[in-house]
C-alpha cells in the first residue's frame, strides 16, 4: 500500500483521492469547453468532495438518535436526526431538491432558512437581499424546529403574488 499523500488547502489525500483528481484533469477535453469558474468548481469538488462528504457523514452520525419536528415548504414531520436536511427532505417527505456535489461546496442544494429555526446553523448571503438566510442542506443534519423553504416553492410563492396583482 502506498504512502504517498497529496496535500491541499491543509487535507492529506490518499493516492486514491489524488487519482480522482487526476482522471479529472486526464478528461481535458470537458474542462476545455467550461469556463474557469466551473473548472474551479468541479476540480474542487473532484478535490474536497469525499472528504467534506465524510465529515458530514461523521458530523450526523454524531448527533444523538430522536425524533425532530421539521418544515419544508408547508409540510410538517417528525423525521431522525440522524440525517441531513437533503436526505429528510427525499426520504421523509418527497421533495427534490437539486444537488450535486453532497458536499457543501457547489450550492446547488441552497434552500432558504426560515426565521425562529434554531441558530446553530452554517447560513450563507441570499443573492438578492444580501441576509444570511441561505443553507446548504445537503450539509446540515436535521434539528427540532428547523423551518425550510425551497428555491422553487419560493418562486412558486413569488409568480402567485405577481399574477394577483
Amino acid at each position: 500500500q502506498e504512502t504517498a499523500q497529496v496535500i491541499c488547502e491543509g487535507f492529506f489525500f490518499c493516492p486514491q483521492e489524488a487519482g480522482n483528481l487526476c482522471s479529472l484533469l486526464q478528461s481535458s477535453h470537458a474542462l476545455a469547453n467550461m469556463s474557469s469558474t466551473e473548472t474551479a468548481n468541479k476540480m474542487k469538488i473532484a478535490i474536497m468532495g469525499p472528504i467534506r462528504r465524510a465529515q458530514i457523514q461523521k458530523k450526523v452520525k454524531s448527533v444523538p438518535s430522536r425524533d425532530v419536528k421539521v418544515q419544508i415548504n408547508n409540510a410538517t414531520k417528525m423525521v431522525n436526526s440522524q440525517q441531513t436536511v437533503l436526505e429528510a427532505a427525499i426520504k421523509n417527505f418527497g421533495i427534490r431538491i437539486p444537488f450535486n456535489c453532497r458536499a457543501g461546496i457547489c450550492g446547488a442544494c441552497e434552500c432558504i432558512y426560515g426565521s425562529g429555526s434554531p441558530p446553530n446553523v452554517q447560513k450563507f448571503p441570499c443573492n438578492i437581499t444580501g441576509l444570511n438566510r441561505k443553507i446548504r442542506v445537503c450539509q446540515e443534519p436535521v434539528q427540532d424546529g428547523m423551518r425550510i423553504i425551497t428555491l422553487d416553492h419560493e418562486m412558486d410563492m413569488m409568480r402567485q403574488g405577481t399574477a394577483d396583482e
